[in-house]
């Protein structure tokens, strides 16, 4: 007989929320079934006295939806303790985890996701998961279960070599200074002796699912103490985190990227940013990120269910992001597994281009939350015909979270401001309705159509001592670019048509890392100009003596290529963009936009009688008939032509308002046009 649910008590005066403990009855023999009983207990958002922690929160990897184990549910009643009320059908993996939890003479108290919430009641389903950073925040402490013991042993090896690492590393802190050398030794020759025997056991390790699973992230965070089991073995979280750290810094070519993000992750080694274990020992007014930030940092963590992209986050965004962000992020405190995950998107989207501006000042003086919203649509996106997007089921503005970013956003708050800013208040609509939000209209400027595009292979520059490939590829690059470029100079800068494009395979130098060659001084960027210059402009001549140059151009045009435009001018884009497609200056943000028109076979780069370039028709922006024209669209929105996002775009020479002074100088009058985005 399958258990069945009875449904939680609501709100009431005594209790803010309620949830479902699971209390795993003792057994003697360890192969006695299981049994339970689940019991309803009220908790308070805000205690007056001290909280008892009564449970332990279970972390554990769902794994594929197959159910070959029952829980046995007893009954609550004392006069009835030994009958059962059903089973509960459970996964191989959370079976050998309670077994392995079970003690023999006492009671467990847990709460565990698949068991102590009602599945099938999506009402229930969606308060518990909001309710979900409050669990694990008040549990006694967390328990991470790994999964059983491998054939090759990998529990008992590693969790022993992490136990005597950490005995190794405990030196008493008034005998540190004296012995850090003499511990230094020992613990790098213990490291390099486990590398040396157990390469396949701690390689199974890190591979094991848990370490990619998505919630790990907010409960882990949240939990006042983790404690991790593997087979019979369990360590705490610190012993864990020193023996990830050892392990990435003493890496002896075992560990490959994979494993040694996961490493970096659990530990807090990746530039000094934040991580899991550096997160967890930090305050909360001290630890302040952005929503997207955090998505984007975690974006390579997996869930089943592609609405978990952003609901087993909702806890951490809370968490970290300013209070006057997430008074304006609704969603966050409105977890509903009724919406499809277009709609979960879609709507993330919108609320987060909706907030005030003024609300982000506390953290970045500049910063364009619409524009990055924009910016990692595109890079979440496969940067062409928006298959990309959840099979084309959301609109291109929207980020497709399922995804996996094909390259990094261009700068998006250059210090000198942003990129095109032509009226005082931008005109943000979401049509057709705001409720079901399908078409972005923005207020902006199609300037220009891309011409030709030309792709760079950046592999020989990723790898060490290639330098001779690095050239061959470039000079193949520059071979094509030179039999579609005209002339030796460009035109809007009256600098020589390589340096141009030297700078913008660098993007300007906007994604230099600090700590690299070209950061430590400005001075470098000239010289690396100056002697580009004194070469005759042979650039792959020059790669050898500028290996920084080499590294930022590759890391820069990942997932990009070059394009050259009608009007002359050359940058990069999504290596998705395609002849055709329009370069367009949206209102008030900081990097142009690369747009597709819906009938783009019906448009070709022409002319008018000026000479100047004729980009696809669009309705005028007229203040006066702005809304006139919004309730058209919102009424008829196939009768007009509309746009595809495909990509963010650096233009050399109209990344910092020279787009606005050059059009200001010809006249006046700035055609602008209202851009339905689709």
């Amino acid at each position: 007989m399958v258990y069945k649910y009875s449904p939680l008590t609501q709100k009431c005066q005594a209790y803010d929320y309620t949830i479902r403990l699971l209390h795993l009855l003792p057994a003697l023999d360890e192969k006695t079934p299981l049994h339970c009983r689940l019991i309803e207990k009220g908790y308070n958002d805000h205690w007056s006295h001290a909280p008892h922690h009564d449970y332990h929160g279970l972390l554990y990897t769902w794994g594929d939806p197959v159910f070959p184990e029952l829980l046995d549910v007893l009954s609550n009643s004392i006069s009835h303790a030994t009958e059962s009320l059903g089973a509960i059908p459970i996964t191989q993996n959370l079976h050998s985890a309670l077994k392995h939890l079970r003690r023999k003479d006492t009671l467990v108290v847990l709460w565990v996701d698949a068991v102590c919430i009602n599945q099938a009641d999506v009402a229930e389903r969606n308060s518990q998961v909001s309710n979900m950073p409050k669990i694990y925040k008040k549990a006694y402490s967390t328990i991470v279960w790994l999964g059983d013991e491998s054939d090759i042993h990998d529990a008992r090896l590693c969790m022993n070599f992490f136990r005597n690492l950490q005995r190794l590393s405990a030196t008493p802190q008034e005998d540190q200074l004296s012995a850090s050398w003499r511990k230094r030794f020992e613990i790098n020759r213990l490291v390099t002796d486990f590398l040396d025997e157990s390469k396949a056991a701690i390689v199974y390790f890190l591979e094991r699912p848990w370490f990619r699973r998505r919630w790990i992230v907010q409960e882990v965070v949240l939990a006042k103490s983790v404690a991790i089991h593997c087979g019979a073995w369990n360590i705490d979280w610190n012993t864990f985190h020193l023996a990830m750290f050892e392990l990435f810094e003493s890496d002896q070519g075992v560990f490959t990227s994979d494993h040694r993000t996961t490493m970096r992750t659990m530990m807090g080694v990746r530039d000094g940013g934040p991580t899991i274990t550096a997160i967890r020992n930090i305050g909360v007014a001290a630890k302040k990120q952005l929503p997207l930030d955090t998505l984007v940092e975690f974006s390579s963590f997996l869930c089943t269910d592609p609405r978990d992209r952003l609901y087993a986050l909702y806890g951490v965004i809370k968490r970290w992001s300013p209070r006057q962000v997430t008074m304006q992020l609704s969603q966050i405190n409105n977890v509903d597994y009724s919406l499809p995950t277009e709609k979960v998107f879609t709507n993330f989207a919108t609320e987060l281009m909706r907030i005030d501006a003024h609300d982000l000042r506390p953290m970045a003086s500049k910063y364009w939350l619409v524009t990055h919203v924009l910016q990692l649509a595109a890079a979440f996106g496969d940067g062409s015909d928006g298959e990309g997007h959840l099979g084309g089921k959301i609109p291109s503005w929207v980020v497709d979270w399922t995804g996996s970013m094909c390259f990094e956003p261009l700068q998006h708050s250059p210090k000198d401001g942003v990129a095109f800013e032509a009226i005082t208040s931008s005109g943000i609509q979401f049509l057709p309705t705001k409720e079901n939000p399908s078409l972005l209209v923005m207020i902006g400027l199609p300037f220009d159509i891309i011409t030709t595009t030309i792709s760079l292979n950046t592999s020989p520059m990723l790898l060490t001592n290639t330098v001779h490939q690095a050239k061959a590829s470039l000079n193949k690059f520059l071979a094509q670019v030179a039999g579609c470029a005209e002339g030796d100079w460009y035109q809007p800068t009256s600098e020589h048509l390589v340096a141009a494009l030297a700078t913008s395979l660098v993007a300007n130098w906007d994604h230099t890392p600090d700590n690299s060659y070209f950061g430590q001084n400005p001075r470098f960027i000239n010289d690396f100009l100056e002697q580009l210059r004194y070469q005759h402009y042979h650039l792959p001549e020059i790669l050898h003596k500028w290996p920084a140059y080499v590294e930022l151009m590759a890391i820069t045009m990942r997932g990009r290529c070059l394009f050259l435009s009608a009007k002359g001018y050359v940058g990069i884009a999504a290596t998705g963009v395609k002849a055709g497609d329009i370069l367009s200056l949206l209102d008030n943000q900081s990097v142009p936009f690369v747009l597709r028109p819906e009938q783009a076979a019906r448009y070709t780069v022409r002319r008018g009688k000026d000479g100047a370039v004729v980009v696809p028709d669009c309705f005028d922006y007229q203040p006066v008939r702005y809304s006139c024209d919004i309730a058209m669209l919102a009424n008829e929105p196939s009768s007009y032509n509309s746009f595809r996002l495909v990509s963010d775009a650096y233009v050399h020479g109209l990344m910092k308002g020279e787009g606005l002074k050059k059009m200001k100088k010809d006249g006046d009058h700035l055609p602008l046009k209202v851009l339905p985005i689709y």
